[in-house]
């Protein structure tokens, strides 16, 4: 018997790879901005804090 995915199935995997992306990037930026601050000296509560404003 063929394995056919619904349509549902589907929608449900290609939501949760974009999740898992949008996740990613956000691990990435959170590193990138680490590496900031330690050359800064600046608190990261402050960035974080900047970065969620702008979203």
């Amino acid at each position: 018997m063929p394995t056919v995915e619904s349509e549902a199935k589907v929608k449900t995997k290609v939501r949760f790879e974009e999740l898992l992306k949008t996740h990613n990037d956000l691990i990435r930026e959170r590193k990138k901005l680490k590496k900031k601050i330690g050359k800064s000296g600046e608190k990261l509560s402050n960035l974080e804090k900047s970065m969620d404003l702008r979203q």
